[in-house]
């Protein structure tokens, strides 16, 4: 069953953006699909595990065990479908890293500029969530904790959205490396 998600909480400013995401738990991994309307798309990076975040950016984060682990997993792409994925063993900025995906998850982009829309689709399979941490077991979790960020830290007005909020008084600069404000996430 397909979850959706506004992704409307603006902790370090508002901006004109309007962003969702739909998250569905298959038989065999994750399906994420996210959107955004905004003007003046930008996408230029193209290096798989690139600045992506520097360009229009949909971001999904993920702890797949919360009870056990703050390790989470970060899920990035811009409009041209580069994505960057990372792995935080230590639940930390510092502690992540980013991880070989190619030929696992493959992006599925659509950038309508007239119209000032985008997407991306990708499907993320257990197998390789398990691969991290070993400890998944989507027969057996009810939950997982996450987050949906939309940034542009390149853009004329840089501008960071999230759907669980951030306390900006604890957080006063943009920074989404934070699983304390991770929302939960039922596995139905």
């Amino acid at each position: 069953m397909k979850q959706f998600f506004d992704i409307n909480v603006f902790p370090w400013g508002r901006a004109d953006v309007a962003c969702t995401a739909e998250l569905e738990f298959g038989r065999d991994g994750i399906s994420v699909c996210m959107t955004a309307e905004e003007s003046d798309i930008l996408a230029t990076v193209t290096e798989q595990n690139g600045e992506v975040y520097k360009d229009s950016c949909l971001e999904f984060f993920f702890s797949p065990c919360p009870e056990e682990s703050r390790a989470y997993f970060n899920f990035e792409a811009n409009p041209l479908g580069t994505l960057y994925t990372g792995f935080s063993a230590g639940g930390t900025r510092a502690s992540s890293e980013p991880v070989e995906h190619e030929g696992v998850i493959d992006t599925r982009p659509h950038i309508d500029r007239q119209n000032g829309k985008w997407s991306v689709s990708y499907d993320i399979p257990y197998d390789f969530i398990k691969k991290y941490a070993p400890g998944f077991n989507e027969n057996d979790l009810k939950y997982i904790t996450g987050n949906f960020y939309k940034c542009a830290d390149s853009k004329k007005t840089p501008h960071y959205a999230v759907w669980s909020p951030i306390d900006v008084k604890a957080v006063p600069e943009p920074d989404f490396h934070r699983p304390e404000y991770f929302g939960k996430i039922f596995i139905k």
